[in-house]
């Protein structure tokens, strides 16, 4: 209709008439385009609302892994220093040598930390990190994530580096089959403490390992400070706060 009107007036040199239906044409045009920003803005923030409560979610998980693994580490490593200290002192071997044996055995293992990053790698991949307006906090989820692939990177390359702790740890200890077991315990370790009392390969060794499990503990503690920080700046662009708590209870 305002296309046949418009055609007409061309035909009739009705200027002012021409004038006013191609103004009527543009502001249509305009208002059409300002009502679609305005829909796809109001989409975008819904978006970006969804995206900050699964995320925050995510990262108050992170946080309470990270404590249950530091938790975890903590004891290991206490029995990792007794192990160390018993093996390179002159006490008499206790009734119950289980914690030293789980202090020796432990020393070697590097496992990776790998808290649940499926919401983030989700929208990664799907390109809508960029519905996030804050700048700031894109940053710090990047920085946090970066820092989880540093820490594991570090925490291969120390369990890489496990070989002579193991040449010389199997000089002195020896595994059998339990016949009696039910569980999945099927072995039994039998330990000569003054071999490795003796063995100054081991005891370097060990005390190395130690070292790296202190480093790695440290990166992990590092990447906890992190986490805490990014779940707060989430929690603060919804209006949330983020549950920093003790996590639960701690694997054994």
């Amino acid at each position: 209709m305002i296309l046949r009107r418009f055609a007409d007036a061309l035909r009739n040199q009705e200027w002012a008439t021409v004038a006013i239906e191609f103004l009527i044409v543009v502001v249509g045009i305009f208002v059409g385009l300002q009502v679609n920003d305005w829909s796809q803005e109001r989409q975008n923030r819904a978006d970006e609302r969804a995206a900050l409560d699964r995320l925050f979610v995510e990262m108050q998980n992170a946080h309470a892994d990270i404590i249950n693994y530091n938790a975890r580490n903590e004891r290991l490593n206490g029995l990792r220093r007794s192990a160390i200290a018993f093996v390179d002192g002159t006490d008499p071997l206790p009734e119950n040598d289980l914690p030293l044996k789980i202090g020796i055995n432990t020393l070697a293992q590097f496992p990776a930390f790998t808290p649940v990053t499926a919401v983030f790698e989700e929208l990664k991949s799907s390109g809508q990190l960029q519905l996030i307006q804050s700048s700031d906090l894109r940053v710090e989820l990047a920085q946090y994530h970066t820092g989880l692939e540093w820490l594991n990177t570090m925490r291969q390359g120390f369990a890489n580096g496990t070989d002579s702790f193991w040449v010389s740890y199997q000089r002195h200890v020896k595994w059998a089959y339990n016949p009696e077991s039910t569980t999945t315990d099927i072995l039994i370790s039998s330990y000569d403490w003054q071999g490795l009392r003796g063995d100054e390969q081991f005891k370097f060794a060990a005390i190395g390992l130690l070292r790296n499990q202190l480093v790695a503990d440290q990166g992990l503690r590092e990447l906890q400070e992190n986490v805490a920080n990014t779940c707060a700046a989430i929690g603060r662009e919804i209006d949330r706060e983020c549950d920093l708590g003790a996590g639960n209870s701690a694997p054994q």
